[in-house]
Formats: structure tokens, C-alpha cells, sequence
């Protein structure tokens, strides 16, 4: 029997949680050539509407460290000031503790949305507006239907220092108040931790099959450096996963392009200066790795899809393999369990979060509801604790810590403090 343990709070009502951050990232995936969008991520159209940019015109030169002012910085009266949580739309998650965090998200705006940028002090009990970094949102692809500058995502690294990206990017030193762009390359996929920041890079906006480059520099500067990435041939740039030193980059395969859809992965330990390259572990003609998620000390997870359906049109189940040297060789594989119905052609979106060898969350997606899978045992046995109406997608933000997780669905934002087996809802709302 599946059990649905959820409780839910808002406005200031709740507990927060303790605060510690395993991992940067973990979870968020973007979107690859061929794939469903990033998580949390809206159709392309979002900047319809929308109009110029009020972002600030200055950028900040090569080593230099960054100080927006409030004269080349954007306006507070941009779509992320008082009004900003109405109607709000969660694109992007970032928390610095289990306290502190930052919701990137569009709001409406005259015929179309803007982008808008909210924070929360108590664990996502209440929320309060910040200036957008611009005004206009990103698309599928990593790209800017209404024309750059555009961003979808947003990482801290601390309380004060923070990045907006893909495709364009914007650094904040003061928790978001002000935004400042940086001049350079379109970045796709962008991680903080140890006191770097790692991207990828591209001359080219989406998948435009222009080589990448990946970048690293000190948190809250630009002396980037770039890093001996290795070449990952695919059309879309490779997305970007972090814990401490240890970096991943995957390049997702085409499964609706009528050709095999293959993962490349490539692995470093030591923060970007070598590399272990090679396809994903799913095995088979037939299997493609779909999400990624890294876990202390050395665990890399992957979700793995069929890329074939069977005589009748139905995709099989997913499977998940796990890897406690850091990719070198994986465990058994294990069905991932789905609560969806079978549909002829169609192929359900898969997110991953790994909290140690055993602890997984995996959300799916079909057509009209998500749901919330946990395994605590590697994925041998599975527990349904959460589901979700497929009114609009979901974001697996995934665990800060070994015990707290969040994942977020347009105004609400989900938390769990044990693991995975109960949820409460936040809205994106002020406190009283």
C-alpha cells in the first residue's frame, strides 16, 4: 500500500531545518538536444512579452573582482520588486544552508512573464522579492527567444555571492539586491563549491554544436581559467555536476531522434585538472542514461531509459545502476518503479537525487501527474511519498544534507527533513 504522508504550512508556519551542504546542484539537470526541458523549466516563450532588458549595461573585466553598484545595477522597480510573488513560477533553486535560499522564477507581465527573484531567511517559510537579474527568462535549449540578455538558473555560493546564467550570466555580491553582467561566453551549466565556481561555456547560444570550454575561477571574480574539458561530440554542451573537488560533465544522447541516445560522461577528482572519459554505464543498445546525481564520499547514480519501446509502443521501466568509486564500476541494475500509466509513444521525464549509496529520490513525469520515488536501499526497494498533479513541471532541487531535500512545483516549494519519507508545502508568499 502506498501511503501519501504529507504535510503542509504555509505562510509562516513550520520548521526549519539544520544546515549543511553536501553538494551544489545536485538534481538539476538541463536540457539536452532531443530531451524533455531543463527541471523546473518552462516551454520556450517565456520572454514573449517582455520587452527590453533594464539589466545593468556595465560588465566586469577579465581578473577583476566583481562590486555591482546600485548605478550600473538594475532598477528594483523591475518584475522582481513588491508584486513579484504573485503568480510566481519557479525556474531555479539555490540554497546556501537549510535556511537560506533564493527562487528564480517568471511572474506575469503585460502579455507575457518576466523573470523575478525571490528569498527566503527560514527554509522557504516565507519569501521575499529581490531585483530580477534581467528581465527577460531563457528558454529550451539554453536560449533567449526575446534576444539576450536572458537566464534561467541561479546558484549561490554564499549568503552574499551568487550567479544567473544560461545562457547569459550575472554575478550578485550583495544577496541579489544588485546584478551585474559579465561579459564573455554564453554559459549552459554553472556549479559552486570549495570557493570556485566551475562552467561551461560556449561562443554559441544552445546547441549550436560549437566546441565548449570549461571554466573555472574564484568565487565572486572573473579570472576564469579554463580547465583540459574533454571534447564531448554532441550538438547541445555537456551539463555541468559538482560535489567538492569531484566534477561531472554528461552530454545527453537524442531519444526521440531516431538514432541510439548514449550518455558521454567524463570524471575528474581533483577539481577540473584531469579527466576519466567514457560512454554511460546503462548498457545495451537499447539504454541511454537519462539523470545523474552525486553523493559523498565517491557515489555517482544514474537513471537509465530505454530508448526503444516495445512491440506495442510502451517504453519499458527505468532502472537505476550505482557507483561507489566515482563512476569506475557500478552495482546491479534495479527497476525504478513507475506509478504512471502506460501510454503507447510516449516517455517519461526522469530526475535523480543521491544522498548517499542507499538514499535516492527520483521524480517522473508523464502527461498528467509526477511522483516522488525513494529507495534507502539503493534501489532495490521503492516508496511512493509524494505525488503530484502534472499541471506544470516539477524541479527536483535535491538533498543539502543527508536528511533534507527539496523539489518544487510552480508557487510551492516541497521540503523533507527525514529523508524523503514526509513533505511540507510552501508557498512562495510573504510571511505575516
Amino acid at each position: 500500500m502506498i501511503k501519501h504522508s504529507i504535510r503542509r504550512r504555509a505562510r509562516g508556519v513550520g520548521r526549519a531545518g539544520r544546515g549543511f551542504v553536501i553538494a551544489s546542484g545536485v538534481g538539476i539537470a538541463l536540457a539536452a538536444c532531443g530531451t524533455a526541458s531543463p527541471a523546473g523549466q518552462q516551454p520556450a516563450g517565456h520572454g514573449s512579452g517582455s520587452g527590453a532588458s533594464s539589466q545593468p549595461t556595465g560588465t566586469a573585466g577579465p581578473g577583476r573582482a566583481v562590486t555591482p553598484s546600485p548605478s550600473s545595477s538594475q532598477s528594483s522597480s523591475s518584475p522582481g520588486g513588491a508584486g513579484a510573488l504573485a503568480g510566481f513560477r519557479v525556474l531555479s533553486i539555490s540554497f546556501v544552508s537549510d535556511l537560506r535560499g533564493w527562487a528564480l522564477g517568471t511572474v506575469r507581465c503585460g502579455t507575457g512573464r518576466c523573470v523575478a527573484l525571490l528569498s527566503t531567511p527560514d527554509g522557504g517559510r516565507s519569501w521575499q522579492p529581490l531585483t530580477a537579474p534581467t528581465r527577460a527568462a531563457g528558454a529550451v535549449y539554453s536560449t533567449c527567444p526575446a534576444g539576450p540578455p536572458c537566464v534561467q538558473q541561479i546558484r549561490f555560493a554564499t549568503s552574499q555571492l551568487g550567479y544567473a546564467y544560461d545562457p547569459s550570466l550575472l554575478i550578485t555580491t550583495d544577496g541579489g539586491e544588485h546584478w551585474q553582467k559579465l561579459g564573455g561566453p554564453y554559459v549552459s551549466s554553472l556549479e559552486a563549491a570549495d570557493g570556485t565556481v566551475v562552467r561551461v561555456a560556449s561562443d554559441g547560444m544552445g546547441c549550436s554544436g560549437m566546441r565548449y570550454q570549461v571554466d573555472s575561477a574564484p568565487v565572486g571574480t572573473t579570472a576564469w581559467h579554463t580547465l583540459p574539458g574533454p571534447a564531448i561530440e554532441m550538438i547541445c554542451p555537456p551539463v555541468l555536476y559538482r560535489q567538492g573537488h569531484r566534477v561531472v560533465l554528461v552530454d545527453y544522447g537524442n531519444p526521440a531522434g531516431g538514432v541510439r541516445a548514449s550518455a558521454q560522461i567524463a570524471r575528474s577528482a581533483d577539481g577540473g585538472r584531469t579527466w576519466t572519459s567514457g560512454p554511460d554505464s546503462c548498457g545495451g543498445k537499447d539504454g541511454y542514461a537519462s539523470g545523474v546525481a552525486l553523493a559523498p564520499p565517491d557515489v555517482l547514480v544514474l537513471v537509465c531509459q530505454h530508448q526503444m519501446s516495445g512491440p506495442s509502443g510502451v517504453f519499458g521501466p527505468a532502472w537505476d545502476r550505482v557507483s561507489v568509486d566515482g563512476g569506475a564500476t557500478f552495482g546491479p541494475d534495479h527497476v525504478v518503479p513507475t506509478r504512471l500509466s502506460a501510454t503507447a509513444g510516449v516517455v517519461v521525464r526522469y530526475q535523480l537525487a543521491a544522498a548517499s549509496t542507499g538514499r535516492l529520490l527520483v521524480v517522473e513525469t508523464g502527461q498528467r501527474s509526477s511522483s516522488v520515488l525513494l529507495t534507502e536501499t539503493g534501489g532495490r526497494t521503492w516508496s511512493v511519498p509524494l505525488a503530484l498533479p502534472a499541471a506544470s513541471s516539477v524541479l527536483l532541487v535535491g538533498y543539502q544534507d543527508p536528511l533534507t531535500a527539496r523539489l518544487a512545483q510552480a508557487g510551492t516549494v516541497w521540503t523533507t527533513t527525514d529523508g524523503g519519507h514526509t513533505w511540507q508545502a510552501d508557498q512562495f508568499s510573504a510571511g505575516s
